[in-house]
């Protein structure tokens, strides 16, 4: 019996995983403050504005995204180098590379639709800034999933 309730839920969590990765994350987002370029990022990268990334507040680094511009639909593929946010009511801030390739004007605020292509293998905000708290949460003001990680082994 506790054989057969473990495979069945192993089988759902497979099956509510694949639901979540397919699923889209539509939110807010602009390009980093021209001061921000030059700073060291999550990854350890010096913010350079002519690159393909971003910032997500809970997404691993390394993820790789596909960006839409739901105004002009638009489209572009970065990876997360970041995890630091200057407003909590973005969901991503990317260079102006990034901007330039969406069609926006620099420091407009734009609606996108954001698809999680791969997950990136390290771990994100949590692991690395120790202002955070110890697990990822999910937000749903803000996102309709964020992935959990486990914790950092010492």
């Amino acid at each position: 019996m506790l054989k057969h309730t473990f495979i069945l839920a192993l089988i759902a969590n497979l099956l509510i995983t694949t639901k979540i990765f397919a699923q889209d994350f539509k939110g807010k987002a602009t390009c980093y403050l021209s001061e921000a370029y030059g700073d060291t990022t999550t990854s350890g990268d010096i913010l350079n504005a002519k690159t393909l990334t971003a910032s997500h507040e809970y997404f691993p680094i390394g993820t790789i995204i596909d960006i839409v511009n739901l105004k002009n639909k638009k489209v572009i593929q970065v990876i997360i180098n970041d995890n630091e946010m200057s407003d909590d009511d973005l969901m991503l801030e990317f260079t102006d590379a990034v901007a330039h390739a969406l069609g926006m004007r620099s420091q407009e605020t734009i609606d996108i639709k954001l698809s999680v292509i791969s997950w990136g293998k390290n771990q994100g905000n949590i692991a690395i800034n120790s202002k955070k708290e110890p697990d990822f949460k999910v937000d749903f003001r803000k996102y309709d999933y964020v992935k959990p990680t486990e914790q950092k082994k010492n």
